[in-house]
């Protein structure tokens, strides 16, 4: 099985990943926000690719939904794919999500000044990192 194949369990996990550039205003766990992802690099244990959320069929524009407890987004066939956020942890400095879904564990963090998103997903045959940036919505 191939990184692109894998990919599909992580798109609901990569929900908090946003818009290019930097938010403009702080962001909090309060309101819902929206992420896009700037950089993605898979690795499995022989080899590691780096590219965009296409690259790898997974969602571009992500969605956290704070009340709902959920991470959501679509997929290149517009179907919907989503993560429950399991624990929720606000800092001064960051607001970090953490949550599984399809046998694989993530955890993203944004900044809270810079809305600057940075995840990782884990699993049995291939690892995510992901740079984004977020805004609230």
């Amino acid at each position: 099985m191939d990184i692109k194949q894998l990919s599909f369990g992580v798109a609901a996990a990569l929900a908090a990943l946003t818009l290019s550039g930097a938010a403009s205003a702080a962001v909090s766990a309060k309101d819902n926000m929206i992420c896009a992802t700037t950089d993605v690099v898979a690795c499995t244990d022989a080899s590691c690719l780096q590219g965009d959320a296409k690259a790898f069929d997974l969602p571009l524009f992500m969605f956290i939904d704070f009340k709902r407890k959920l991470v959501h987004g679509t997929d290149e066939n517009d179907a919907e794919v989503s993560s429950p956020i399991k624990n929720q942890e606000t800092t001064d400095n960051a607001v970090i999500l953490q949550g599984f879904e399809n046998h694989r564990g993530w955890t993203m963090a944004i900044d809270r000044k810079t809305g600057e998103l940075n995840m990782s997903s884990t699993g049995a045959q291939v690892n995510f990192i992901i740079s984004g940036n977020c805004t609230q919505r």
